[in-house]
């Protein structure tokens, strides 16, 4: 849809070198996507810089271009700015007409807990009969229609688009995963959050953040930009809720299983089989029986009942949302059959969540059962946290498997070989490179007493390697084990 440029650049500080066409096409930050009369923003990115494509994306006659820095001999007027991500962001929010000026969106962010959050919130409007959206690593959902995206969050042209045509659709309420890299790359700049979620935070990606510090002030981001007529809500529990607290001028509420916080579980909550209790808020209770286990969704479902309170459901909703709740697809997925062992597949890509995970499953373990756990870890990722990740399997199994996960463009061997250095020197386990084939050990060598968490991949039906994604679902693998259809 064509756009005066005029409109599109409000509020963006700039140089122009040339002169400004009056309206342009559309706005593109891939030179391959560029068509005649599109606006190109060139992006510094992690592996590749989208200066040194300005000229392809002249020669597919992009009509101007958004750099931040000069290009000699260009045909194309020059539209300079500090920060191409942030201007990106700016201009993608007034091509689609701000479209969350329109919309309640509930933001989630925490190394752990996000897709958990967003599901169970988007069960809970379902519940409430809202329209609904959600955006997040499975992909995005408008209504009961779904789609895939490649990235957690979105770039900030996709997200837009993607809340353009919520609004379009007739949606209320949006529940949407935050990451980190969306925060610090500048995609969610011009999105107006109703409430904010703080889950928590551990040891992930120090790749790009170099220390937790930094990682934890990306995240913290989020509560920056919260409405101030909003809510932000934060996990007691965690360690790093104090700098989430003081940051942002939107309403606090906080939750917790160990703190005093405004929402709480009553002492007698269990959760090994399945999750019973109340939620105590403001001098109410919510009654809570679902089938999800685990001390970790305890924690999730004070999160997303937090965030649900905040954007005006009810409680009875939110009762009626989680009793309806069978599983979170690829997070602690149950799948079994009689005379099998249980089995259970998680995304646990961290060494806080593998232990998360592994501590709800010990709790469930029959005295004469044993723990096999499968995991792997990703390629091209923070190394640091493979050793810490063995560790985490060591405290809680009783017979670990380790296999590759996305060893994407490193060798499956190296990373397996950076994993076993965190076991201690008298540590027993099997290395099965092949994560089939070690799949099929662990439920093959498993008793039907016996507890097989499989762990690392959850959700994805792919295996990234060499730069090709193969078909691969840890699920569907267990169930032709299994017998199952």
């Amino acid at each position: 849809m064509t756009k005066q440029i005029t409109k599109l650049l409000e509020n963006i500080d700039f140089k122009l070198f040339g002169v400004l066409p009056d309206r342009i096409e559309s706005i593109r930050n891939n030179s391959r996507d560029v068509r005649q009369g599109d606006l190109f923003f060139a992006i510094r990115g992690i592996q590749a810089d989208g200066h040194d494509y300005i000229h392809q994306a002249v020669t597919n006659k992009a009509i101007a271009i958004v750099a931040e820095k000069y290009t000699e001999n260009l045909s194309a007027p020059q539209i300079i700015v500090e920060n191409s991500r942030a201007a990106l962001s700016t201009v993608a929010a007034n091509y689609y007409d701000h479209p969350s000026k329109h919309l309640k969106i509930i933001g989630v962010t925490g190394t752990n807990g996000k897709t958990t959050t967003v599901y169970l919130l988007n069960q809970i409007f379902k519940s409430a009969n809202k329209s609904r959206g959600t955006i997040g690593t499975l992909g995005y959902s408008i209504n009961d229609q779904f789609y895939a995206l490649n990235l957690t969050t979105p770039d900030s042209i996709q997200i837009q688009e993607i809340l353009a045509n919520m609004v379009a659709d007739g949606i209320e309420l949006v529940a949407m995963e935050v990451s980190a890299h969306a925060l610090s790359l500048n995609r969610v700049d011009d999105i107006e959050f109703y409430v904010g979620i703080f889950t928590n935070i551990s040891q992930d990606h120090l790749d790009f953040y170099g220390d937790i510090e930094n990682y934890m002030a990306a995240k913290k981001r989020l509560f920056e930009i919260i409405k101030p007529d909003g809510y932000r809500l934060s996990n007691l529990d965690d360690s790093y809720a104090p700098a989430f607290n003081t940051t942002g001028h939107s309403t606090l509420y906080t939750y917790g299983l160990n703190q005093k916080a405004d929402f709480n579980w009553n002492n007698d909550a269990e959760y090994q089989t399945g999750i019973s209790g109340k939620i105590l808020f403001s001098g109410d209770q919510i009654p809570i029986e679902t089938k999800l286990s685990g001390r970790f969704n305890l924690s999730n479902i004070l999160a997303a009942t937090g965030g649900a309170i905040c954007s005006g459901i009810t409680a009875n909703h939110i009762t009626d949302a989680l009793r309806k709740i069978q599983y979170i697809p690829g997070r602690l997925q149950e799948i079994s059959r009689p005379g099998f062992p249980r089995v259970f597949v998680d995304y646990a890509h961290t060494p806080d969540a593998i232990v998360n995970v592994l501590t709800a499953l010990r709790d469930i373990v029959p005295v004469d059962g044993k723990l096999i756990t499968v995991f792997g870890c990703g390629g091209n990722r923070d190394k640091s946290k493979r050793p810490q990740m063995a560790k985490a399997s060591a405290s809680l199994s009783d017979i670990i498997i380790v296999t590759t996960d996305n060893p994407r463009n490193e060798e499956p061997e190296a990373i397996i070989n950076d994993v076993i250095a965190g076991f201690e020197s008298n540590q027993t386990y099997e290395k099965i490179i092949d994560r089939k084939l070690a799949i099929e050990f662990a439920v093959e060598n498993a008793r039907p007493n016996d507890i097989v968490a499989i762990l690392g991949k959850g959700h994805e039906d792919y295996q990234e390697i060499k730069g090709i994604k193969h078909p691969f679902s840890d699920v569907l693998i267990v169930n032709e084990l299994l017998g199952n259809k």
